[in-house]
């Protein structure tokens, strides 16, 4: 935010601004890119009441090679030290991303180095999404492409283990007075 405007403060004087409007109860920031999250940004969101303390990160992987190849800087390290610093700031945060898997050139050692670094990350909730070619894009044409069934199996495993960890998170979660907010009522 505000790049193209010249913003001097950035998203963090927005965030302050957006804190002090009478009557606004919550703000959520979604798809947050890891490169733009400044220490300022997460020391504003652990401090003020109105910005919900949830990261949705836009990680999409751990693996260096497959995130340069997307496009992406990063990898599975600086993910990690990314949520130390959040979780430093705020240990209540919540954490949540989503994952490509099966992106072309995908090796297993890749998919278990997403394996390993969901381990280590602990993160609330995570997606994972099979990569699936969209005609007109750089990546439609990468060489090495992973099969879909390979890729469907990892995902399932991905899954299974982020399921465990979620549940962890849960648990420890139990005895907690939080405030939610109810999208809708089914069946009563």
């Amino acid at each position: 935010y505000g790049r193209d405007i010249d913003a001097p403060g950035g998203i963090e004087d927005l965030l302050r601004f957006v804190g002090d409007v009478d009557g606004l109860r919550r703000l959520r920031l979604l798809y947050l890119y890891p490169r733009e999250i400044r220490p300022g940004l997460i020391e504003e969101m652990a401090v003020n009441p109105v910005i919900a303390s949830y990261f949705d990160l836009s990680l999409q992987h751990a693996s260096g090679p497959l995130l340069r190849a997307m496009k992406r800087p990063g990898d599975g390290a600086r993910h990690l030290e990314l949520i130390e610093r959040i979780r430093r700031a705020d240990p209540q945060a919540a954490l949540r991303s989503s994952f490509i898997v099966g992106f072309p050139g995908e090796t297993e050692e890749h998919a278990e180095e997403l394996e390993e670094f969901l381990i280590a990350a602990r993160l609330d909730w995570a997606g994972f999404f099979p990569f699936s070619p969209e005609e007109g894009t750089p990546a439609a044409d990468l060489p090495h492409p992973v099969d879909p069934e390979l890729a469907g199996e990892r995902v399932r495993r991905l899954q299974a283990l982020q399921e465990s960890i979620t549940a962890e998170r849960s648990a420890a979660m139990v005895g907690r007075e939080v405030e939610v907010l109810v999208d809708q009522v089914e069946d009563g």
